[in-house]
C-alpha cells in the first residue's frame, strides 16, 4: 500500500528538520490546515497550495502529491538520446561531405 499524502507530507517536512510554525507561514497556510493536510483530515491541498509545499520542501509535486516519481525524467531522458542521435547524424553526414 502507497504512504498517504499527509503521511508523505510529514515525512518530508519532518526528514528536513522544517517545524510546522515554518513552513505554514511560508506557503500561506495555517498550522491548523498544514496539521489537518498531515493527519488526512483534508486529503489533498489545493494545486496552489500543494505547488508550494513541494518548492518549500524541495521534492516533485508529483511526488508529492502521489508519491511516486513524476514520468518527466523519463521523457527528458528520451528526448536527450534521440537528440544525441540526430547529433551523431550530423556529424556523421558532415565529415561524410567533406571528404
Amino acid at each position: 500500500m502507497s504512504e498517504p499524502f499527509g503521511d508523505r507530507l510529514r515525512r518530508l517536512r519532518e526528514e528536513q528538520g522544517i517545524a510546522v510554525s515554518s513552513l505554514a507561514p511560508l506557503i500561506g497556510i495555517s498550522q491548523a490546515t498544514l496539521r489537518q493536510f498531515e493527519t488526512g483530515y483534508i486529503k489533498s491541498p489545493s494545486l496552489m497550495v500543494g505547488l508550494r509545499l513541494a518548492q518549500a520542501l524541495h521534492v516533485d509535486p508529483y511526488y508529492l502529491a502521489f508519491g511516486e516519481a513524476s514520468d518527466v525524467l523519463a521523457r527528458l531522458d528520451a528526448v536527450e538520446r534521440r537528440l544525441t542521435a540526430v547529433e551523431q547524424r550530423a556529424e556523421a553526414a558532415t565529415t561524410a561531405r567533406r571528404r
